[in-house]
This record gives C-alpha cells, sequence and structure tokens, in this order.
C-alpha cells in the first residue's frame, strides 16, 4: 500500500470510514480502485466472479488501514444481487455504489454472433441496472448516498468494430444523466466517469473477431495508461462530486472533437478498421 502515498487529502477524507459497493473488483481498474479506496480508509464490498482474483485483492488489501470483504458475484444474477446488497446493507448504511463490473467485444458489428453481443449488454447495462434498481432505493431511504458508473469515452465519440461496446456505455452514460437529475431531490449524487485507453487486460484475442490484438492494440488513436494512475483521476474526479469525469487529457479532447468537430474522427475511426477483415 505504500504506492498509495499519492491519495489527495480531499479524496481520502471523501472515503474515510466509508462503506463502498464495487463490482468487477478484482482485475483492471476495479482492483486498483478497491486498493486505494482501501488506502483512503473505506470498507470495500469488493465483488467479483473471479474468486481467485478477489482473494489476491484481499491479501494485496490487508495491510488497510480499510479493508475489502470479498464476495464473487454475476452482476447479471439478480437474486444474488439482492442478497449481496442485503448482506452489506446489514452492516449499515452504503455510503458508494461503483458498477465498475464490464467487458469489452472488438469486430465488425455484422461478424460479432448475437449471443455475444447479448453477453455484453446483459454484463454491462444490466449489471449497472440491477445495482442501481438495488440499491438507489436504499439511499433514497436513507437521504445520502453517491452511485458511480464506468462508461467510457468510446460511449462518447463512437468507436469503430465496438459497437456493442459503444452501445453499452452510450446506455451507462444516459442513464446516469437521467438518474442524476431525479437523485438530486433525495440527497443523493450520481456520477459518470469516462476514462480514455486503460491497460487492463480488457484486449483479449477471445474478445476480437477478425485480427489480432496486439495489431489492434497497437493502433489505438492514444496511449494507454496504466490502472493505477486511472483510479487515482477516477477517485479525484468522484470526490469533488463531478457528474461527468473524462480523463485523461486525450480523452477530453476525443470528446470535445466527437461534439463539435466530428468529422475529424473520420480518420480515427477508419485507422480503427485498418487490421480487421
Amino acid at each position: 500500500m505504500s504506492s498509495m502515498n499519492n491519495i489527495a487529502r480531499s479524496t481520502r477524507q471523501a472515503f474515510e470510514g466509508r462503506s463502498v459497493l464495487l463490482t468487477g473488483a478484482a482485475s483492471g481498474i476495479g482492483k486498483a480502485l478497491a486498493l486505494r479506496l482501501v488506502a483512503c480508509g473505506a470498507t470495500v464490498h469488493g465483488a467479483d466472479m473471479d474468486p481467485v482474483g478477489l482473494d489476491k485483492l484481499a491479501a494485496e488489501a490487508a495491510a488497510g488501514p480499510g479493508k475489502v470483504v470479498p464476495r464473487q458475484l454475476n452482476v447479471t444474477d439478480r437474486h444474488d444481487y439482492s442478497l449481496w446488497v442485503a448482506e452489506c446493507a446489514a452492516a449499515g448504511p452504503i455510503d458508494y455504489l461503483f458498477n465498475n463490473a464490464g467487458v469489452t467485444l472488438l469486430g465488425e458489428a455484422h461478424k460479432v454472433p448475437f449471443d455475444r453481443w447479448k453477453w455484453l449488454l446483459d454484463i454491462n447495462v444490466m449489471g449497472v441496472l440491477n445495482g442501481i434498481m438495488l440499491v438507489y432505493p436504499l439511499m433514497v431511504k436513507q437521504g445520502s448516498g453517491h452511485i458511480i458508473s464506468t462508461g467510457s469515452v468510446a460511449g462518447v465519440t463512437g468507436y469503430a468494430t465496438a459497437a456493442a461496446y459503444t452501445t453499452a456505455k452510450k446506455a451507462v452514460i444516459g442513464m446516469s444523466n437521467s438518474l442524476a437529475a431525479e437523485a438530486e431531490a433525495y440527497g443523493i449524487k450520481v456520477s459518470v466517469v469516462c476514462p480514455g485507453y486503460v491497460n487492463s487486460n480488457i484486449f483479449t484475442q477471445d474478445r476480437v473477431t477478425g485480427a489480432k490484438v496486439d495489431e489492434v492494440v497497437k493502433d489505438l488513436p492514444a496511449p494507454m495508461m496504466t490502472t493505477e494512475v486511472a483510479a487515482r483521476h477516477y477517485l479525484d474526479g468522484v470526490a469533488s462530486g463531478k457528474q461527468l469525469i473524462i480523463f485523461p487529457a486525450n480523452a477530453k479532447l476525443l470528446c470535445g472533437l466527437a461534439r463539435w468537430l466530428p468529422f475529424t474522427l473520420g480518420p480515427i475511426q477508419k485507422r480503427l478498421m485498418r487490421k480487421f477483415s
């Protein structure tokens, strides 16, 4: 936990002593978030489908000052999700819900099988909805809380060869924006986080159709950041209370171009296509 000494005071204060529900906690951004939250002094109820990864997370977080309470969970299983939320709520009020579990697929839309589209949408959209529908009512009753969902810059800009992924992330962004408008009346904050490219092993060959994953990664329009850097930006944004959190600078630039000068992204989209056949 010594690498966590660069946590801003405001971020540490936002999470110290708080109860956090975090999905997708065993790897990638989720694991980096969990460790950073523990370093802030939070109790992290970390859920993931990977029991081995959860055990490793708990071991790494053992030094505290916060702690990880691991739980194996498939976010698409609404019944088990409800049991997990009840377990967490029994320990006290839920201060934060991080809807972070997610997967990706790359490939031309007509070549990605329907069952793979559905698999991704079930996890990336329905998994988020399950979290909101089960936790938000509890936050309404207690009159406080903060719901954060992991979106993506791809959900803002679109992403050739990632139609399923961008569809899901666009839905998460829209869901979050609408919920934020309602939740304010109950004293609840809602944020959506849109990272740029993160080196989180999300690009694997079994999730790429029609191209070699190494060649696809080489053609990304911006360099990838580490999960630790992503987690720092992520939590600093949440602690500041921002509704839309976009990072790093190149991701903000891409989002700005998509909004104001969308035609300028044409060459980037064509570049993303060239490794696929």
